[in-house]
């Protein structure tokens, strides 16, 4: 499995609404090819991590320019151009 995570720096004040227009995209979100699972973390301090979550790196690819495309979309509420990491998941599991 492989996963992207990228790190956004929100505007000051501006998590709120971030999270609600992420919210608003999920079914945008569910038409990035080969994605398995999406998921958005509020860290504080206007700080929010999105994790993506793909069966291969060449799904991860794939995915590239519709990922960019559909998270594009909330640019105007980060305080600084995000970068999009790729990685592998050495450990996934449930209890």
């Amino acid at each position: 499995m492989y996963a992207s995570h990228v790190e956004v720096q929100v505007q000051s004040g501006k998590m709120a609404e971030a999270i609600q227009r992420t919210k608003d995209l999920i079914s945008d979100v569910g038409e990035i090819p080969k994605l398995r699972r999406f998921m958005v973390l509020d860290k504080g301090d206007d700080k929010a991590l999105f994790l993506a979550f793909y069966d291969t790196a060449e799904d991860q690819v794939a995915a590239t320019p519709k990922a960019q495309e559909v998270i594009g979309r909330l640019a105007d509420l980060a305080a600084a151009p995000p970068e999009r990491v790729q990685a592998e998941v050495a450990i996934d599991h449930t209890y």
